[in-house]
């Protein structure tokens, strides 16, 4: 056998090895680059989906799957009629947390899901998708708005470990729910799918 020939079988020989390797190394690598970029993308809400499915597999799929649903929904920006009633439904909500907190964080919720539906987030029966009611809106709003979600996430757990009988979570709970409607009467989020907004207040 020529040596020309020898040297040519060894190249190819050496090029089938660092191609395998190389794509070993991307598969290896895969994994581990989804989840840098699910974390980076949904911040806190990453690390709550993994607490709450108790498994970082299917709190990545659970990730993933509210993306896809995302790029399926086509929004809008809000209307300047739709902004002004829901600051004048929010001005309302604030007005009756002094009379009754529980009462006002529950309509706080519905101003969200009107701000929500108008600006084109598909209404959510309970049971549908997998989820259930307003928990799957918050999962939808999680990939635009993950910091604004994780506010609430956090005023939710405290409100449950606190002392019911006070209005201190309550009020945090109103503060996180003011956040979702303040983000959602900002602008749409950028293509790449970040939660910026114009920090509008209602």
């Amino acid at each position: 056998m020529e040596t020309s020939t020898i040297v040519l079988i060894a190249v190819v020989v050496l090029a089938v090895i660092a191609i395998g390797l190389a794509i070993a190394a991307y598969l290896n690598l895969l994994p581990g680059s989804r989840s840098g970029k699910l974390k980076k993308h949904f911040g806190d809400e990453y690390q709550y989906a993994v607490e709450s499915h108790g498994d970082r597999e299917a709190a990545e799929r659970d990730l993933s799957e509210r993306l896809r649903r995302r790029r399926g929904m086509k929004l809008r920006d809000l209307t300047s009629n739709e902004v002004k009633a829901h600051d004048d439904a929010w001005a309302a909500v604030q007005q009756e947390f002094v009379d009754n907190p529980v009462r006002a964080v529950r309509d706080a919720q519905a101003v969200v899901e009107s701000a929500m539906a108008d600006r084109g987030y598909p209404d959510v029966r309970p049971g549908a998708e997998g989820g259930a009611g307003f928990e799957q809106r918050v999962r939808d709003l999680s990939v635009d708005h993950p910091a604004a979600v994780a506010a609430l996430r956090r005023a939710q757990r405290a409100g449950r470990t606190a002392d019911q009988s006070g209005t201190e979570h309550l009020r945090e709970e109103l503060v996180a729910y003011r956040g979702l409607v303040d983000a959602l009467a900002g602008g749409l989020p950028a293509a790449h799918g970040t939660a910026e907004h114009s920090g509008r207040r209602l």
